[in-house]
């Protein structure tokens, strides 16, 4: 079963595809050119450890920002599962690491951190680009805005 059929509103944070043991998640770009998972089956051993890692399927609650930075398109062609590796390893080995994203993006970093964030990581919090949504179904990012005016 593809993740998509089980996370309707993926939002292409690629948390699912750090999360697979098996390295059975990849993205593809659909004819738009938005991304979504897709799961090769032969390898699969059906752990749901893609879905535990997904903040659309299991929300993690943020931190409130004060402060958002302008959302440029370097941000949105990323290889994210790569940034995550690379911010988590940092963080591990002791250093002061800097992340950039949007509210869907922090809210993968965290759960794939244990869902919590170090001290030793700055958060730099981006607003998705409202003038050119990559994913105009997408309703995760709409969904932490939200909770974070709560």
């Amino acid at each position: 079963m593809q993740l998509t059929e089980r996370v309707k509103n993926c939002n292409g944070c690629e948390a699912c595809v750090v999360g697979c043991k098996y390295v059975c998640v990849k993205m593809e770009a659909d004819a738009n050119g938005i991304k979504y998972p897709v799961v090769n089956e032969d390898g699969c051993s059906k752990c749901n450890s893609c879905l535990l890692y997904c903040p659309q399927f299991n929300p993690v609650s943020l931190p409130e920002f004060e402060q958002y930075y302008e959302y440029q398109d370097e941000y949105g062609q990323r290889d994210m599962a790569a940034v995550y590796r690379a911010v988590k390893r940092k963080v591990k080995a002791g250093e002061v690491t800097p992340f950039v994203g949007t509210l869907c993006q922090i809210a993968a970093l965290k759960s794939l951190m244990g869902d919590r964030l170090s001290d030793r990581l700055q958060i730099y919090p981006l607003h998705c680009d409202p003038e050119k949504p990559k994913r105009p179904e997408c309703v995760s990012c709409q969904y932490y805005a939200d909770a974070e005016s709560m």
